[in-house]
């Protein structure tokens, strides 16, 4: 069995500018290098170049060694400070209103007693225990795969498009794993696994570190949130309001998904576990 890593560029959405892999080549226990495309609906994979070594230790030397030029592309000045700057443009605007009862401007306006309240939440990477990986082998007349998934049969679909093989010819095996959490619901470090199988033609691992899994996770959605809310004069809640700006979830995974907060990010909102005849 052979190792592998990847090289990823560092900013979302870039892409690999030029490669020189010389000093990678003369690494103990390197095998080979070259580039894998990425691949957007359907697995979402940053592409980049792939390192092929005899152990773990060779690939990571090895991809240390690279010298590689990422076009960055339009994401390269985005940063924590401009996304927190789009979220609070964003708050200054009215939003699309996914429930109304009642009254609740009026009711603020009327309480005994008022309150408001700003939470800020950055993105979060899954962090699991175990780092990303899986295991690919690509015959001409099959393939057999072990990998720490939550979606064996999307990870089958995956490794059949690559391989140009019927479903039925590819045996996944679904492995304990060290955490889950949503994260290996996902089909990019297979899609990675099965191209470079593709190329190597032998039982391949492609594995990530800490620092992989950290830079290159999806990550739970950055939001800002403004919450006004009032009690009558019995400190009863007479009104909550909810406004609510992030990253989208659904945007990902449809063209469309921006258009429907509610039924992703923001339907927890709109369901609390108290009883007010104003909610907005």
């Amino acid at each position: 069995m052979l190792y592998a890593v990847v090289a990823r560029c560092p900013v979302f959405a870039g892409k690999l500018k030029s490669l020189d892999a010389a000093k990678t080549k003369t690494v103990p226990g390197v095998r080979d290098v070259f580039a894998i495309d990425p691949v957007g609906q359907g697995a979402f994979t940053a592409g980049g170049v792939a390192v092929l070594a005899d152990n773990s230790w060779a690939a990571i030397q090895g991809r240390k060694a690279l010298q590689i030029t990422w076009d960055e592309g339009p994401a390269a000045s985005e940063s924590s400070a401009s996304l927190r700057q789009q979220f609070l443009d964003h708050a200054a605007k009215p939003g699309k209103v996914v429930r109304h009862d009642g009254d609740a401007d009026a009711a603020l306006n009327s309480s005994v007693k008022r309150v408001e309240a700003l939470y800020e939440f950055p993105f979060a990477a899954h962090a699991t225990m175990e780092p990303m990986n899986c295991t690919v082998h690509i015959r001409p007349d099959g393939a057999e795969a072990w990998i720490p998934t939550q979606a064996p049969q999307w990870a089958q679909g995956v490794i059949a498009g690559v391989s140009k093989l019927p479903p039925e010819s590819v045996v996944v095996h679904t492995t304990l794993m060290g955490g889950g959490f949503g994260r290996r619901y996902q089909a990019d470090f297979v899609m990675e696994a099965a191209q470079v199988a593709k190329v190597c033609g032998k039982p391949v691992m492609v594995f990530w570190t800490r620092e992989d899994d950290m830079q290159h996770d999806f990550y739970r959605p950055a939001s800002y949130h403004h919450f006004t809310g009032a009690l009558d004069a019995k400190g009863q809640l007479a009104a909550w309001k909810h406004f609510q700006t992030s990253t989208s979830i659904e945007a990902m995974w449809s063209p469309k998904g921006e258009e429907n907060p509610e039924k992703s990010e923001f339907a927890t909102a709109a369901f609390i576990p108290y009883q007010t005849p104003n909610y907005r």
